[in-house]
């Protein structure tokens, strides 16, 4: 199973080293938010995943996946724990502060 998992990981390593430049945007809806509220919510749930990742170790190289991303796994939870769901014709972040998501 660990096995599995460090193959895995290693995979996405790789598969992040090819992505293109381009971070598509995630868009947010929360009712009654406004632009402001999901700017301060998204920044804190950026800051708190970026925080909050860990590195992890391939045969004694260690590994934190790509600077600019944040950990989507800590990310969604967080924006969902303050009411935001996902939502195509929601609010998109500001310009020029896109950032990736890694898996």
């Amino acid at each position: 199973m660990q096995t599995s998992r460090v193959v895995l990981a290693v995979i996405v390593l790789l598969l992040a080293g090819c992505a293109e430049e381009d971070v598509p945007s995630v868009r947010w809806s929360q009712p009654g938010a406004t632009y402001d509220q999901f700017v301060q919510d998204r920044d804190t749930c950026a800051n708190q995943a970026r925080e909050r990742s860990q590195p992890f170790f391939v045969g004694g190289q260690r590994y934190a996946g790509r600077s600019d991303a944040v950990d989507s796994g800590l990310f969604f939870p967080c924006m969902a724990a303050r009411g935001w769901r996902q939502d195509p014709k929601g609010f998109a972040p500001p310009p020029g502060e896109e950032f990736a998501l890694s898996p």
